[in-house]
């Protein structure tokens, strides 16, 4: 499982409390103090300091191909629409082709453009206990559009 964007890891720490083996969770945040302090937080956790644009790439430089599930709690809403793409994009070449994005945003519209990106969403919750409340999507690729990605040669990799 990867989880980007995991802040100060409220989230980790929930998916940890509820039995997720500390070994199958990867971490990528992109500021380095938060990753400093997930490190402490979470010393049995692999973390990385990283964009989720490039979390593909970061994975296959761990030796990970893929992830069955990736979770955000990036702000994407707040990000313009390029910026967004990319985001998504590079968090989709993550993913095992049968995989499933997980986002929590706060509004009730859903974050990506869907049909542009070719994912089939769905909105699967509320958290109550944010404030605001958080709402929660899970998206996946339509079987039309399934295909094995692989990691790119190391050439093609981001520096």
């Amino acid at each position: 499982m990867l989880e980007v964007g995991a802040g100060t890891g409220s989230i980790t720490d929930a998916l940890l409390s509820l039995g997720l083996p500390a070994n199958r969770l990867f971490v990528i945040e992109r500021d380095p103090s938060l990753v400093a302090h997930l490190h402490k937080r979470f010393p049995n956790i692999r973390v990385r300091c990283g964009d989720a644009e490039h979390a593909g790439a970061i994975l296959c430089e761990e030796g990970i191909s893929q992830v069955q599930t990736l979770i955000s709690s990036l702000p994407v809403r707040n990000l313009n629409g390029d910026d967004r793409i990319a985001i998504v994009g590079g968090m989709m070449k993550a993913l095992a082709t049968d995989g499933q994005l997980i986002q929590f945003t706060y509004t009730a519209n859903c974050p990506f453009p869907t049909e542009r990106l070719g994912l089939h969403a769905e909105r699967v919750g509320r958290v109550w206990m944010n404030i605001p409340p958080a709402v929660v999507w899970k998206f996946t690729r339509p079987a039309t559009l399934l295909s094995t990605l692989r990691c790119p040669p190391r050439s093609e990799r981001p520096a």
